[in-house]
């Protein structure tokens, strides 16, 4: 992400929509970068040489140990996003969540080009906070 200003993302309708369907009342959406940082680290993932985001839904009353890791804000049509601000390197400053419609998988594009593809939406049981003993699940 280059520039001062708070980096936008913008995010299909087809994808809204489709977060939407797998979100409960309440819940909170992070988007992660899988750097091993945070309570949400999946040390198999975080060795991957190819950029690494994941949506992420947990519920309200999540504990808050280790969020302190997702320091940026970003308003969207799906409402608040949270993200670690040492990920927006990765980013542009427009940035979008699409569908790739041919693959019916989710992927990050900005002007320059596509900036992640394979952005999977995982739900998080409050068990892990704190650690990676708990379930990570795909919605």
């Amino acid at each position: 992400m280059k520039g001062n200003d708070q980096m936008k993302l913008s995010i299909e309708t087809d994808v809204v929509e489709y977060i939407r369907n797998k979100m409960q009342a309440g819940d909170l959406i992070y988007l992660d970068f899988e750097d091993g940082d945070g309570p949400f680290a999946n040390t198999g993932l975080s060795c991957r040489l190819d950029l690494s985001f994941r949506i992420l839904l947990t519920p309200a009353d999540y504990p808050v140990k280790g969020l302190e890791v997702y320091d940026e804000t970003l308003v969207t049509a799906l409402g608040p996003i949270k993200m670690k601000k040492s990920s927006a390197r990765y980013l542009e400053d427009e940035t979008q969540l699409v569908e790739n419609k041919a693959m019916h998988t989710l992927q990050l594009k900005g002007k320059s080009g596509i900036l992640a593809t394979n952005i999977p939406v995982l739900r998080i049981d409050k068990v892990i906070a704190g650690g990676n003993s708990g379930k990570i699940s795909g919605c």
